[in-house]
């Protein structure tokens, strides 16, 4: 009896990833950041299912749902600015709205930083 192989291929899920600069500190871009991510109705309204976690000693965080998952950390630039990364792995199913998915992020982070 001979094998058959089968090829597997390994689905990425796509990404998007924003940074967004800030003048304010990153002790306080955390909590911002923390505060979207923990009571924001965007994120509720995409995914009910969401739960959170959070490090505040490394300045980080995550989210995960059932449509989606997210990474945020917080770097400091200075004492008075610092730099938000946010990291979205969406299915494969949302692709096409990858640039829908990221501008919402930019301008959710926007506000929340201000």
């Amino acid at each position: 009896m001979t094998q058959m192989k089968i090829p597997i291929k390994i689905l990425v899920m796509p990404k998007v990833k924003v940074e967004q600069k800030t003048s304010i500190s990153a002790k306080e871009a955390f909590g911002k950041v923390k505060d979207f991510f923990e009571n924001g109705e965007t994120l509720k309204k995409l995914d009910e299912k969401i739960k959170c976690e959070f490090d505040s000693t490394k300045m980080s965080g995550k989210a995960k749902g059932g449509k989606f998952e997210a990474q945020f950390q917080v770097l400091k630039v200075s004492e008075s600015e610092s730099n938000i990364v946010v990291t979205v792995d969406l299915p494969l199913l949302l692709s096409p709205f990858k640039g829908k998915v990221e501008e919402t992020i930019k301008k959710k982070l926007s506000q929340y930083l201000s």
